[in-house]
């Protein structure tokens, strides 16, 4: 089961939601987040299972330009401060 927690940045506001890890396992596949570094979004990318992607766009405004990105270690995309962890948001299989 994967389970999926609100992020707010402790600077500007910007909530995100996304697994600690960084990626989880669902029926359909893995869903990694991603840092768009053009329109600075973090994104959910999902690998489905058995197709490795030729290339892997941001699903917002369609640039390749993405980095693997968590919560732990990452910083808000809109202003570089720390994300805090706020409340569990989704549970899925």
């Amino acid at each position: 089961m994967a389970t999926f927690f609100e992020y707010k940045c402790k600077g500007c506001g910007y909530t995100v939601k996304a697994n600690p890890k960084g990626k989880d396992m669902v029926m359909m596949g893995e869903i990694h987040n991603y840092l768009c570094q053009d329109c600075k979004e973090i994104v959910e990318v999902l690998y489905e299972y058995g197709k490795k992607p030729e290339k892997i766009v941001c699903p917002e405004c369609g640039s390749e330009h993405l980095q693997m990105w968590n919560p732990k270690t990452g910083k808000c995309p809109k202003c570089g401060e720390d994300l805090e962890k706020t409340d569990v948001v989704l549970m899925v299989d």
